[in-house]
């Protein structure tokens, strides 16, 4: 049996409540739909625009002293430290990457993690804001990657054991390189499975997982939609998943020996087999759908996220049919903290934050 796949469980915002026990519900299950968010405007007021909304959920979910560096107490909500993050439209950053040849209108997405432009430094939580769900197909799917370890371990052979001990062991190559990637990432080592302890005492899982674009394309899994399609995508049997190659950019340590290097990447496809099963399971049984004025919250060191392929908007009418999405990547006092450089863009093909401003180092540049 395949672990990890998890529909999250939604609670109603209604003005100032439901917030505490949406926060409770995020760290418990390490995801949380947000509902209600758009029948009651802050103090009985009007509705923002959406990039707004979407600006004003982590504060609200996060009340700790928004902004502030202090310790956290036990049972005390996590301090934003990102208050002021910026809010991307995923629908925008799409254009920008079909723009230049990196992606295919309504084509699916594995699961993966976010914030590999910033290393060891990525955000702990994402935020999806959806304005528009698309026509047809896109349902959003999650791996729990606590019960994909915890899966490892309750595996009748010793094979699933020791993978889950030298994932938390031995330290790999975590980073995004460019030529496989989106853009190239921050240098990034260390085990796959860290585990971060929070100021209240609190141990969370750190998981990190980037897909390789290139091989992901060749999936059934990523193809868009068309107009004559039903709204169901076709997923290779579990036991045809190992014919699809590796697609994950987990890699040795350059400075490993040949035979380390051999071991290591032996054990990553392993674990990368494992995730592509328990994808299979997530997109064929465990997909769910946002309405509009939803929001998802992911935990980011917790949960890998992906997406369905859907029905690309049609040219006649974008502003009708296009699948529009808001994010925002936070970070709060529950993480590693903010990137020396503060917290910038949640586009990683934003020139702006992750090229010109850091155009002294190479490993961050587009």
């Amino acid at each position: 049996m395949v672990a990890g796949p998890m529909v999250p469980r939604r609670s109603r915002i209604s003005g100032t409540a439901g917030w505490s026990e949406a926060l409770e519900v995020l760290r418990k299950d390490g995801a949380v739909v947000l509902t209600g968010l758009t029948t009651n405007g802050s103090g009985g007021g009007p509705v923002p625009d959406f990039q707004t909304l979407a600006s004003t959920l982590p504060a609200r979910l996060f009340p700790g002293g928004a902004g502030g560096l202090g310790g956290q107490a036990a049972g005390e909500p996590p301090h934003l430290l990102s208050p002021r993050a910026p809010v991307n439209g995923v629908h925008d950053e799409l254009r920008e990457a079909q723009r230049r040849g990196l992606y295919l209108p309504g084509s699916g997405l594995e699961p993966h993690t976010d914030g590999y432009v910033y290393g060891d430094d990525l955000p702990d939580y994402v935020f999806l804001l959806c304005e528009q769900p698309s026509a047809q197909g896109g349902a959003n799917v999650l791996l729990d990657g606590q019960a994909l370890l915890a899966g490892l371990g309750t595996v009748s052979d010793e094979g699933g054991s020791q993978l889950a001990e030298w994932l938390q062991s031995t330290p790999v190559d975590l980073s995004e390189p460019g030529e496989t990637g989106i853009t190239t990432g921050r240098l990034a080592e260390g085990p796959v499975v860290q585990w971060h302890r929070t100021p209240s005492g609190r141990k969370r899982l750190k998981f990190r997982r980037q897909v390789n674009i290139q091989q992901a394309q060749r999936l059934r899994s990523w193809h868009p939609l068309k107009a004559t399609s039903a709204d169901q995508v076709s997923h290779l049997p579990c036991s045809n998943v190992s014919d699809v190659g590796y697609l994950s950019l987990w890699r040795p340590l350059t400075s490993a020996d040949k035979l380390a290097a051999a071991a290591a990447e032996s054990k990553l496809h392993e674990l990368d087999l494992v995730i592509q099963r328990a994808s299979v399971v997530a997109f064929a049984e465990h997909s769910f759908s946002l309405a509009a004025g939803e929001a998802l919250v992911i935990d980011n060191y917790r949960m890998l996220h992906g997406r369905l392929p859907y029905l690309p908007a049609s040219e006649e009418k974008v502003s009708e049919t296009e699948r529009r999405f808001w994010r925002v990547w936070s970070w709060t006092s529950e993480g590693s903290g903010l990137p020396p450089d503060g917290a910038g863009s949640s586009h990683p093909l934003n020139d702006k934050v992750f090229g010109a401003r850091q155009a002294g180092d190479s490993r961050t540049d587009l």
